[in-house]
């Protein structure tokens, strides 16, 4: 199967124009072809009701050469008639159906074979008959003159017919002149269906194309993993219908991608719980009580040391005391990570949540004179309620304060800040800063990364726990350092309500 890349297309507004511009040059050229067909039909009515009218207009010129023998009249006639270039010539037969009368006004006019012609088709019927030839094409009029009483003077009273008159025209002029009416419509039909489809063109592009083309690029943007892609079209048919439900299928594929994704973090964390369970489960089991065994020993010998009033032993001890510490510190962060559940979710304020904080954090904050701390929150947003496990929230917090402290050398002053703002209705932003040494960018990405430390004593579990607790509620946390300047931790937690909360508390 080819790729999509590697596949050709034809552009869908090209193929109705073509198939639009093939239609209208067909019925063109039918239309064409009809009247080039009905021209010869034309020609002829035209050239019979043209003939029909000549004899009452020559017939009282006949009886008078018949009766009085005088052609002059006629002869005026027929030159009058002369001028007329449709008609070739003008003859009067005699009973017996020879030519008695000619005139000559016409004779530069006779095709070849013309008086063979007339003469093959002599009739003493009224009748108008085609004769066509190779080069003759005309139409031939023949009307029999009756014995009247006033003409047996002359002829004998058993002839019926005393003379046949023969009027003929040449059709070729009258089919010219058609077939060139015939050819300019043909050619304003062509011209027309040139300019249609042009228009038509403009037209499908407007209506068909562009939107096609935005659903196109729209389902472009979908393929590429860009779920946030809407197409827009206000043209109030099926195309707008589709469109909409285009943004509604993509809506719809957003909101499953947030499910998986934040399913796959579920399986993660549910993962990691398994793990760190394990772990700790394993620690408490093989550590606790050699743990505990070390913490009474070391306080017997402390108790010892400070009898004898040795300083040495007394700062070996001390360090020995200092490790087990560590080492339950980090037993009880593990262990405390994996009993997390949404059982113990509640609604708390975050004026309620900041006061346990502060009082917890108090010695680190306030009773170190080096370190100036600084609180920015409004006492609206304190109504605020966010629905967490209070006592994990509570250790992100003191864990992020506590880093910001020991981030600042021991022989220089800072400053730690914590800012609380609601730049999203649906979150409240805390960010923790310092004036610290600041993280380096290089590893900015493993801060998060579980026994990854930067600190000589660090265990590497702080962050990561403090990252996973964040993320359990449904929340974000992510760094922003400058080596040298300091460091800055955002984190963002969604609100369970908030006027609420401020309505009850008289906001």
């Amino acid at each position: 199967m080819k790729s999509l890349k590697n596949k050709r297309y034809i552009n869908l507004q090209i193929k109705i124009t073509v198939l639009v511009f093939v239609i209208l040059l067909s019925l063109s050229y039918l239309i064409g072809l009809y009247l080039s067909s009905n021209v010869k039909n034309k020609a002829l009515s035209i050239s019979k009701t043209y003939l029909t009218s000549l004899p009452s207009l020559i017939d009282n010129s006949i009886n008078n050469f018949m009766v009085a023998g005088d052609k002059t009249v006629v002869k005026q006639l027929v030159k009058e008639l002369s001028t007329d270039e449709n008609i070739i010539g003008i003859h009067i037969f005699d009973a017996e159906g020879d030519i008695s009368c000619a005139f000559s006004d016409f004779e530069s006019r006779y095709p070849n074979k013309y008086l063979h012609m007339i003469y093959s088709n002599y009739t003493k019927k009224e009748t108008l008959k085609e004769i066509k030839s190779e080069k003759i094409d005309m139409l031939a009029y023949y009307k029999p003159y009756e014995n009247k009483k006033e003409c047996r003077r002359c002829h004998p009273s058993e002839k019926k017919i005393i003379g046949v008159l023969n009027i003929n025209v040449d059709m070729s002029q009258f089919t010219g002149e058609l077939k060139s009416e015939a050819n300019t419509v043909q050619a304003i039909l062509m011209i027309s269906a040139f300019v249609l489809a042009g228009i038509l063109s403009y037209v499908i592009n407007y209506l068909i194309t562009r939107p096609v083309r935005k659903l196109e690029n729209g389902m472009k943007e979908v393929s590429n993993n860009n779920l946030n892609t809407t197409v827009e079209i206000n043209s109030r048919d099926e195309l707008e219908k589709l469109a909409d439900y285009f943004n509604q299928m993509v809506k719809s594929l957003r909101k499953a991608n947030k499910e998986i994704d934040s399913f796959q973090k579920s399986l993660i964390h549910t993962d990691r719980l398994m793990t760190v369970g394990q772990l700790t489960a394993s620690l408490s089991h093989e550590i606790k009580n050699p743990l505990n065994s070390i913490f009474i020993t070391a306080d017997l010998l402390l108790e010892k040391c400070e009898q004898f009033d040795d300083p040495y032993y007394t700062r070996l001890i001390d360090n020995i005391v200092s490790d087990s510490e560590r080492i339950r510190d980090i037993i009880s962060q593990t262990l405390n990570f994996s009993k997390l559940d949404n059982s113990g979710l509640e609604a708390v304020p975050i004026k309620d949540l900041l006061n346990n904080i502060l009082i917890y954090a108090g010695r680190i904050l306030f009773d170190n004179e080096r370190i100036n701390f600084e609180l920015d929150a409004n006492d609206r947003l304190m109504q605020c309620n966010l629905k967490v496990n209070k006592t994990s929230m509570e250790q992100v917090f003191i864990n992020l304060l506590k880093n910001a402290v020991e981030s600042i050398p021991d022989n220089e002053e800072g400053e730690v800040r914590l800012v609380i703002k609601r730049d999203d209705v649906n979150y409240v932003t805390f960010v923790i800063s310092d004036t610290g040494v600041g993280i380096p960018e290089s590893v900015q990405d493993d801060i998060f990364n579980q026994f990854y430390t930067t600190k000589k004593q660090g265990t590497g579990l702080g962050l990561s726990i403090v990252k996973e607790l964040v993320e359990f509620h449904d929340g974000e946390i992510y760094v922003e350092s400058e080596e040298g300047k300091g460091t800055s931790f955002i984190v963002k937690l969604p609100v369970a309500d908030c006027e609420q909360a401020a309505s009850r508390n008289g906001e």
